[in-house]
């Protein structure tokens, strides 16, 4: 009888904590993400996911994996997912298209770009700095996320101000962030490319050479104030769901913070490893070192400024279609501006 009783309260228990379980689990709020496979600006979002942060603040979360900045974007238009990563100069382009996107947290202020040149290209004015190097680009095929992309734009940029011809001069080959990317630069059908962490350090692994690294070369202009990835959603769909969007805010904060916590180096690293194969842990820790300290849950609203302005000098908005953290900033996240903050490049 006693056994008898043990094995009904055991049973009991376990019963109420299922039950406490599958109550919880109802609890949580459905939320899809789009993320760019296994890119160090998704990090925190896996971040989120594996380690219970986002569970933590009530949030269910799916990842939906994209190629390209329009891709995802053609998702969030449909309503086939809830928030995306995007540069602040594609939200301003889908916003002048007539779409009411808003930005509900920052993720990375500073520039993302790396120009990597397979081997065997030579690059006789790297030695001579920006914009002389991209001189080197002339008559080659250079890969970017997507024609019309954020990538796509700054290669234009690049080659205007080395001189050339931005339209004919360089060849621009849509080859996707990812392992799309590293394959048609592997296979040698692209003679540089311009990517993202962590495609930069894989294309150095496979013989590529960095050109240009906009995170790191302080000789770019324009570029000394920037931000390059936020989380944004439509208008209306943050007002109608602002306990959600605050909840992620919450979420995104804390992966931030673990990411740029030096002592979480190798538990981010193995979290990673989990949506990206192609590179070792050590590789992961190394860009985590040199990219950790970067990321930032707060707008660089002078970044913002300065990145409406390379959209007006490039002739992709107008001067009356420049955006400020004022105008894109979600009204539910204006704790998050920071004026006059410094920040790190």
């Amino acid at each position: 009888m006693v056994i008898v009783k043990r094995a009904l309260a055991l049973w009991a228990a376990a019963l109420t904590l299922l039950i406490a379980s599958m109550a919880n689990a109802q609890d949580l709020k459905p939320m899809s993400i789009g993320v760019y496979t296994g890119s160090f600006v998704s990090l925190p979002i896996y971040v989120g996911v594996e380690s219970g942060i986002y569970e933590k603040h009530g949030l269910d979360v799916s990842t939906v994996d994209f190629r390209s900045a329009p891709e995802a974007t053609a998702a969030m238009m449909s309503g086939a997912i809830d928030l995306m990563g995007n540069s602040v100069g594609n939200l301003m382009l889908v916003n002048k298209q007539g779409m009411d996107m808003v930005t509900v947290i920052e993720g990375y202020p500073t520039p993302v770009w790396v120009i990597v040149v397979n081997k065997g290209i030579a690059t006789p004015h790297k030695g001579d700095g920006y914009p002389s190097l991209i001189v080197d680009l002339k008559g080659l095929k250079v890969g970017v996320p997507a024609i019309g992309s954020d990538g796509h734009n700054f290669m234009r940029r690049f080659a205007s101000d080395a001189g050339l011809n931005p339209e004919t001069d360089v060849t621009y080959v849509a080859a996707g962030l990812g392992p799309n990317a590293l394959a048609a630069f592997k296979a040698g059908q692209l003679d540089a490319i311009i990517a993202i962490e962590p495609v930069a350090e894989l294309l150095k692994g496979i013989g590529g050479t960095v050109l240009l690294d906009l995170a790191l070369d302080k000789s770019v202009p324009q570029f000394e104030s920037w931000t390059s990835s936020v989380w944004h959603t439509r208008r209306k769909h943050a007002d109608e769901n602002a306990d959600a969007m605050h909840a992620f805010q919450k979420a995104h904060e804390e992966a931030l913070e673990f990411i740029s916590n030096p002592a979480n180096r190798t538990a981010t690293a193995e979290i990673w490893s989990k949506y990206n194969k192609a590179l070792t842990q050590d590789v992961m820790i190394s860009v985590l070192d040199r990219l950790g300290p970067l990321v930032s849950p707060y707008f660089n609203c002078q970044g913002i400024d300065n990145f409406a302005q390379f959209q007006v000098d490039n002739s992709l908005i107008t001067p009356s279609e420049k955006q400020s953290c004022a105008d894109l900033v979600w009204s539910g996240a204006k704790q998050y501006e920071r004026d006059t903050a410094v920040y790190l490049r």
